[in-house]
C-alpha cells in the first residue's frame, strides 16, 4: 500500500501543470535613482495569468495559468527598499489587465498580477517607482488596458508640464516606439540603437534611432525611426517606423529617413491640421504618421489622429498624396471614424 501511495504521489508531482512554474531573475542594476528615490521596468511575457514578486533586486515570474510565463527586462535604478515610501506602479504596454496586488510599504514586497485574456503570447511592461520618482514626461493615459496609447503614439502630462530635457525627449520617444513596435512586431523582442537628436537645421525637435527586432537569439531585421517631439509641453506630436527593415550601413548618418519623405510627413501633418481647424477643431494629436508602403503609394502619407473641439472629440483617418521633391500637397483626404 505503501509502494502505490509513493507511485500516486510522484504521478502527481509529475503531472503538475506548467502554471506552477516560478522563473527567478536578477535586476540589472542602470543607475539614475539616490538615496531612497528609484525606479524598476519590467518586461515579461505572458500568455494567460501570472504574477511578478518584486524584493529589493530580486524578481519572481509565477505562472498562473496557460503557457509558461518568461522575462524580458528587468532594470532598477538601484533596488527597491523594503517599506518603500511613496510606491506607484504603472502599466506601460500590454492588451490585458496589469494591476498591483500588494504594496512593499507593507512587508518590503511588491506583488503585480498580469491577467492576458486572449490567446497567444503578449509582452507586458510596467514600471514601479518609489521616494518621489517621476517617469520623465509621463502621465497616466487613461481607457485604454496596461496604459499603453493606442496607434502608437505617445503623450506626456499634457497643458502646465515643464519642459521636456534631451534625455526626457528621447525617453518619450523610446517608450512611444516601442508600442508601436509591439503592436507591429507582436511576440518578437525590441532593442533601440543609437537614439539621438536631429542635428540638421530646423529639426532638433526630431528624434532619430532604429530598433533592431530579434527572433531567437540573433537580430531578424533593423527598422529606422523618428519621432516629432514637442519639447514645451513635453510630449510626442508623433512616431514613425519605416514600413521596410534598413539595409546596408544603417547606423550614423545614413540611418536617417529619406529627406523626401520627412518633408512628405511634415507638409502632411500641417495640411491636416490646417483642415481639421477649419472643420472647427482647435487641437489635434496624432496617433501614427507614416509613409503608405503599398505597392504604387509610395508617394502617399497615411495615418490617424484625435481631433479636440468645443464640442468634443472624433478621431480621425487621412490620407495625403504628396510631391516627394519639393514636400508640396497634392491631396488631402480626412475621414471621421
Amino acid at each position: 500500500m505503501y509502494r502505490i501511495i509513493t507511485v500516486l504521489a510522484a504521478a502527481a508531482i509529475v503531472a503538475l501543470p506548467s502554471s506552477a512554474q516560478n522563473f527567478q531573475r536578477r535586476a540589472t542594476i542602470v543607475g539614475g535613482g539616490g538615496g531612497d528615490r528609484g525606479k524598476c521596468t519590467i518586461e515579461v511575457v505572458v500568455d494567460g495569468a501570472a504574477e511578478v514578486t518584486i524584493r529589493g533586486d530580486q524578481g519572481t515570474l509565477r505562472n498562473l495559468s496557460g503557457n509558461p510565463a518568461s522575462w524580458r527586462r528587468f532594470e532598477c535604478s538601484s533596488p527597491m527598499p523594503a517599506n518603500a515610501g511613496d510606491f506607484r506602479f504603472e502599466g506601460v504596454d500590454g492588451r490585458g489587465r496589469q494591476s498591483l496586488i500588494r504594496d512593499p510599504r507593507n512587508g518590503g514586497v511588491a506583488v503585480i498580477r498580469i491577467e492576458d485574456p486572449n490567446g497567444g503570447q503578449e509582452g507586458y511592461t510596467f514600471d514601479v517607482m518609489w521616494g518621489g520618482y517621476q517617469n520623465p514626461g509621463r502621465g497616466p493615459v487613461t481607457g485604454y488596458p496596461g496604459g499603453g496609447y493606442p496607434g502608437g503614439g505617445y503623450s506626456g502630462p499634457g497643458p502646465g508640464a515643464h519642459r521636456w530635457t534631451t534625455e526626457q525627449a528621447i525617453d518619450g520617444c523610446r517608450e512611444a516606439v516601442r508600442i508601436d513596435a509591439r503592436n507591429r512586431f507582436r511576440g518578437r523582442r525590441v532593442e533601440f540603437v543609437n537614439m539621438r537628436i536631429d542635428n540638421n537645421p530646423g529639426r532638433n525637435d526630431f528624434v532619430l534611432g532604429a530598433v533592431e527586432i530579434y527572433r531567437g537569439q540573433g537580430v531578424e531585421e533593423r527598422y529606422r525611426f523618428t519621432c516629432n517631439v514637442d519639447f514645451g509641453s513635453g510630449r510626442v506630436r508623433s512616431a514613425n517606423i519605416d514600413p521596410r527593415p534598413a539595409g546596408g550601413n544603417w547606423h550614423g548618418e545614413s540611418d536617417r529617413m529619406n529627406p523626401g519623405s520627412n518633408r512628405a510627413l511634415q507638409t502632411c501633418q500641417a495640411a491636416v491640421e490646417n483642415r481639421l481647424n477649419r472643420e472647427g477643431f482647435n487641437r489635434t494629436e496624432f496617433q501614427s504618421l507614416r509613409m503608405d508602403d503599398a505597392p504604387g503609394r509610395n508617394d502617399w502619407v497615411v495615418g490617424n489622429a484625435r481631433a479636440f473641439g468645443p464640442r468634443g472629440s472624433d478621431s480621425v483617418n487621412f490620407s495625403c498624396s504628396v510631391n516627394l521633391r519639393d514636400g508640396e500637397v497634392r491631396t488631402v483626404n480626412v475621414t471621421r471614424r
